[in-house]
């Protein structure tokens, strides 16, 4: 909680970097992203009783749509996402005995963040940039199954928080193309009294219009 609580600060003082340090007229935005993602395994506990599982996963699919103001060298944008994954193994220890086995069902998340950027603004076509954001996610496990038993589903809405770097491609002053890699995680959801986690790494293709 207090690592969670640290990273909540640093960002948001980030985020609340003052308006007159842009640098240009401002200029909307709109933009959408595909990627890929490679959801963490995630710990599963039951604090009252002695078992603790692991759920581990296949990459899945990450997509994203924004709007956004860009003011030269930062943009800020309000941000919806969504991304599934399939669960691959599912392994618990109960008691001091261990054992795992293959599973089915998938993780999804859906997720909206206020975001900003920094852009590294020079005289060639290619711009770097750094980002991070806050937000929200409801994270849902769906029709989870191991050793032909049904264990169900549940979901959460708890704090979600990313931060990534990438390069903008410009293709003219309107239309560019974004390469990200995102570090994208939540606060531990609670499904039903079982505490989960939601990591994920995140790498995406975009692309960005600028009116």
């Amino acid at each position: 909680m207090k690592k969670t609580l640290s990273v909540f600060v640093a960002l948001f003082m980030l985020l609340m970097l003052p308006v007159v340090s842009f640098s240009a007229a401002p200029r909307p935005y709109i933009s959408g992203q595909l990627g890929v993602a490679f959801l963490a395994d995630s710990d599963l506990s039951i604090p009252s009783e002695d078992v603790t599982a692991t759920l581990e996963f296949d990459p899945g699919l990450a997509t994203s749509f924004a709007g956004g103001v860009n003011f030269g060298m930062f943009r800020v944008e309000g941000e919806i996402g969504y991304q599934q994954n399939d669960v691959d193994k599912f392994s618990a220890c109960y008691g001091g005995d261990c054992g795992s086995a293959k599973a089915s069902g998938d993780v999804s998340v859906l997720s909206m963040l206020g975001n900003f950027y920094v852009d590294f603004v020079n005289s060639s076509p290619v711009t770097p940039f750094i980002t991070a954001g806050l937000g929200i996610a409801r994270v849902e496990i769906n029709d989870l199954s191991t050793v032909g038993e049904y264990i169900g589903g549940s979901d959460d809405t708890v704090f979600a928080y990313q931060f990534g770097v990438g390069l903008a491609f410009a293709i003219n002053k309107n239309m560019a193309i974004d390469l990200k890699y995102r570090y994208f995680a939540t606060a531990d959801p609670d499904f039903d009294g079982v505490e989960g986690e939601f990591a994920s790494h995140n790498v995406y293709c975009g692309f960005r219009y600028t009116f």
